[in-house]
């Protein structure tokens, strides 16, 4: 398995057009489609190599390695970048499952599907348009219907290094360490450990601790979450602990990175947040 650096996303959904370069291996907390309308794109997900032609759909689950291997100069389509949370309906087939072939042809899929690509690529210079997620969520529910998904831990695709990313992908806000992961995995602490450092190039705690910030950075631009839960729901045993953390990885304080997102103009949603930051 070639290198793989672990991609940190800002925003919460991305729709736009697809990468128009090769891209190495990574992986992400969020879910990656891409659509090809023109030319066409090789990929490689979870070590399997797919020639992406007009009318297909690739899909990347979260903590999947994947990497665009070749981008034809002619190449156009849609790209959804998003993270698992953001339709709650299918978070936990995005934490839990995967896909038994991470590509969908134009032959297989419903025909409502290239409707709504082109209703999606009509608002990307749109970020804020009261339909994205609308369409996003029937895109997924037909996307669903055409797929078959098997369970994470009993059909692990892909190199041991795969079912490391997908194990701590459904797991990652438990107490998770070194060797209880092993453990469950099958292998040895050692043999873990030279993964994350030999082929991951990030080590154990480090790539935890991403996911988890991830995780909480989607939570506190929802003011509905007091950050005190937010602390909890991303595996962290005490406040402390997730204010240093947040604080190295994002350079300012949860309190701060909330107050970015929280709308003045909405008295509502402003007295909610203020709560919430209390």
């Amino acid at each position: 398995m070639p290198p793989v650096f672990y991609e940190q996303r800002s925003e919460d959904v991305f729709v736009g057009g697809i990468c128009e370069h090769p891209f190495p291996s990574h992986v992400h907390d969020v879910v990656e489609i891409v659509c090809v309308t023109k030319g066409y794109l090789i990929l490689t997900i979870a070590e399997k190599k797919v020639v992406v032609t007009p009318g297909d759909i690739a899909v990347a689950f979260p903590s999947i390695p994947h990497s665009y291997d070749f981008v034809s100069e002619d190449a156009q389509g849609l790209a959804l970048i998003f993270s698992p949370d953001t339709i709650s309906e299918f978070t936990h087939s995005f934490r839990s499952m995967t896909l038994a072939n991470p590509l969908l042809s134009s032959e297989t899929k419903p025909s409502e599907m290239d409707d709504l690509i082109r209703s999606m690529q009509g608002i990307t210079t749109k970020p804020d348009h009261p339909l994205r997620l609308g369409y996003l969520h029937l895109f997924l529910a037909y996307l669903f219907s055409c797929t078959r998904l098997q369970l994470m831990e009993k059909h692990m695709q892909g190199g041991l290094s795969c079912q490391v990313l997908q194990y701590i992908s459904e797991h990652f806000t438990e107490p998770l360490s070194l060797e209880s992961t092993a453990r469950a995995l099958g292998i040895s602490r050692i043999h873990l450990s030279h993964i994350f450092s030999q082929q991951l190039h990030i080590n154990f705690r480090q790539y935890i601790n991403n996911l988890r910030i991830d995780r909480a950075c989607f939570l506190l631009r929802d003011p509905s979450y007091s950050i005190s839960q937010i602390v909890y729901l991303c595996g962290y045993g005490n406040p402390r602990t997730f204010h240093r953390a947040f604080m190295a990885h994002c350079h300012m304080a949860p309190k701060q990175y909330r107050a970015k997102f929280i709308n003045v103009d909405d008295p509502i949603a402003l007295d909610v947040a203020e709560s919430a930051l209390a």
